[in-house]
This record gives C-alpha cells, structure tokens and sequence, in this order.
C-alpha cells in the first residue's frame, strides 16, 4: 500500500513538473513575442525619428535660406529709402503724372499765360520753363518740349503725361491744348475752338524733343 502511494506521488509530481515546465515553456514563447512586438515597434519609432530629424535638417536649411533672403531684401529696400531720400532731398515732394483735369485746374490756377511776351526777353522758352517750374513746385510732373522747324527757328512748349487721356501738350502762351505733328505746321497744330495766325515764316515741324 505504501509502495502504491509512493508511485501515485512520484507519477503526481512528474506531471506537476510537466504542467510547470509547458507554462514555463508558454509563457518564455508569449514574452518573446511581445518583446519582438516591442523591438519591431521601437524600430519603427526610430524609423520616424530618422525622418523627423531629416525633415527637421531641411527645414533649417529652408529657414536659413529664408532668413538670408530677408536680409538681402532688407539690405536692399535700406539701400533704395537712402537713394529716395537723395532724390528727394530739398525738394518736399515726389513729381507725379496728373489726370488731364488735374492739368487743366493747374492751368487754370498758373499765371505764367498772364504774362506778357517780350522779343529778346521773355520769350516762348521763359514760358516754358516757368510753367514746368510752377507745376513742380505743385508735385505734377511736367515736361519741357522743343520744336524745331524747317525755316531754322523754333518753338518751346510743355507737356503732361495724364493718366486718363496720355500725353498732352500745351501752348504756354495761352493754356491752349496742341497736337504737335512733324511734316505739319505749327500753326494747324492748335485744337479748336482756338486758333494761330498764320506766321510770315516756315513753322513746317521737322523735329520735336520731349525733355522731362
């Protein structure tokens, strides 16, 4: 009886030990897995890492790059503010194209046509350039034009580039509006209702020169 316990015990505890060695054996396989889980995912992790940092690198190139180009812009825009205030320097005002009313108000406020023509004096060019000097004085951008004609004389008369109707010239003289044509005499060349006497002397136009 003692000797069947003994068997039953020994037989008891081999399986025991079997039991103990199989869920040993389960569970060392079920670490394993994790464990291969968790590297792969730690290689996946370090996977995008790589990326991010390599994302990272070129957006700090990107930026560099960026920030030298705002210095260069910055450089440059300090170079034209210094440039501007050279050119306008004692001045007060930037010369600016009018529109063609703005031209005519201007006129119509100018007394240079007020004055009297005097030979050898005050001739066509004084009234030029008084009116081209009036209308900077009033920031309106004005140009001076020269006409030469076929008989050796000439004629002096302004300009405005307006920003509704382009270039106008004007007659000085009288504020009257022109349309200066080479081949075409002087004289045709005033817009109606307003008219020149016809000069004993060619004002055939052969050249215009347009000085702003």
């Amino acid at each position: 009886m003692m000797e069947s316990n003994s068997y039953k015990k020994f037989w008891l505890a081999i399986v025991i030990l079997a039991i103990v060695a199989i869920t040993s054996l389960v569970a060392t396989a079920w670490v394993l897995n994790e464990l291969n889980r968790a590297q792969n995912s730690l290689m996946l992790v370090g996977d995008e890492l790589e990326a991010t940092q390599a994302e990272l690198g070129t957006v700090e190139i990107e930026l560099n790059a960026s920030k030298e180009l705002v210095e260069s812009l910055e450089a440059t825009l300090s170079n034209l503010q210094v440039n501007y205030d050279r050119l306008t320097t004692g001045y007060g005002y930037v010369l600016r194209d009018p529109s063609y009313q703005e031209m005519e108000d201007f006129l119509a406020l100018d007394k240079t046509s007020e004055q009297e023509y005097v030979g050898g004096e005050y001739i066509c060019v004084d009234f030029t350039a008084d009116v081209k000097a009036n209308a900077a004085k009033e920031g309106i951008r004005c140009a001076y034009v020269a006409i030469e004609y076929r008989g050796g004389s000439g004629h002096a008369v302004v300009a405005f580039d307006t920003t509704d109707r382009g270039l106008v010239f004007i007659e000085p003289q009288f504020d009257w509006e022109v349309e200066p044509e080479i081949g075409k005499r002087y004289y045709q060349c005033v817009i109606a209702p307003h008219y020149l006497a016809k000069p004993g002397y060619d004002d055939t136009i052969t050249r215009i020169i347009v000085i702003w």
